[in-house]
């Protein structure tokens, strides 16, 4: 017998762990999509442990949300090369701040990769930062 018994003509209803299997996604994802409030509203259990949403609707959240490929996290992290000497030497920064004005510039370029529409005064902001950072280092060496 199925979980979700149906009637006649009337869509399936399903938990979160059977949405999770079904669409591949984890639980935490469908409550994060859930506080967002991009997700369908369940039809049964609200209030309670044991939502339960038309599949229908769930079907058509995920055709129109296809999943994004996260950052993997079984792989070592990468280790990133010093630069040459010359590299940060010649543009006036210390070693310390020329890395610091590289992980500024990762740090923006990251979030314009995971969520492109969402920070963009940040990213700015960010590069903007860095840029600063070069250029007083460089006044400072005139």
């Amino acid at each position: 017998m199925p979980k979700s018994p149906e009637t006649e003509g009337s869509p399936r209803l399903m938990t979160v762990k059977e949405i999770a299997e079904e669409h591949d996604v984890s639980r935490v994802s469908i409550h994060t999509y859930r506080r967002r409030g991009t997700f369908p509203k369940p039809i049964e259990g609200e209030g309670s442990t044991r939502l339960r949403f038309r599949s229908d609707e769930v079907a058509a959240f995920f055709a129109a949300h296809p999943k994004k490929p996260g950052k993997r996290t079984d792989l070592p992290a990468k280790q990133e090369e010093k630069p040459a000497v010359s590299t940060y030497r010649s543009s006036g920064l210390s070693r310390e701040d020329h890395e610091a004005t590289e992980q500024l510039h990762a740090t923006a370029n990251l979030i314009q990769e995971r969520w492109p529409d969402a920070h963009p005064t940040l990213i700015r902001d960010l590069r903007d930062l860095a840029d600063a950072i070069t250029e007083e280092s460089e006044a400072q060496d005139d």
